[in-house]
């Protein structure tokens, strides 16, 4: 995972390395909590989450379980985030 940061006076890109400790897995999706800066990444055994600022991550909520996750979805209106997973149909998750 990388953010890249453009500069469009100088057309150049600064890539900053945001895997941190999430080891050799596979993430398909990210969403990005706009209110608390917090990332969240669907993978292949539950979703994990980084806040802002930090470099260690963390399971998402004790009640998701440790299923592949293919799709996140933020609500702003009633902070909760959707993970639809592999098997085990859609999950909500309460935001802070």
């Amino acid at each position: 995972m990388f953010e890249v940061t453009f500069n469009p006076a100088t057309g150049t890109a600064t890539w900053t390395n945001l895997s941190y400790d999430i080891g050799d897995q596979p993430v398909t999706d990210l969403v990005r909590d706009d209110n608390t800066g917090m990332l969240y990444a669907g993978t292949d055994f539950g979703v994990l989450s980084l806040a802002a600022g930090a470099t260690h991550r963390s399971v998402a909520g004790n009640d998701l379980p440790p299923v592949a996750v293919y799709g996140l979805t933020i609500s702003s209106s009633n902070r909760a985030l959707y993970a639809a997973t592999h098997g085990r149909g859609a999950w909500k998750l309460t935001l802070p």
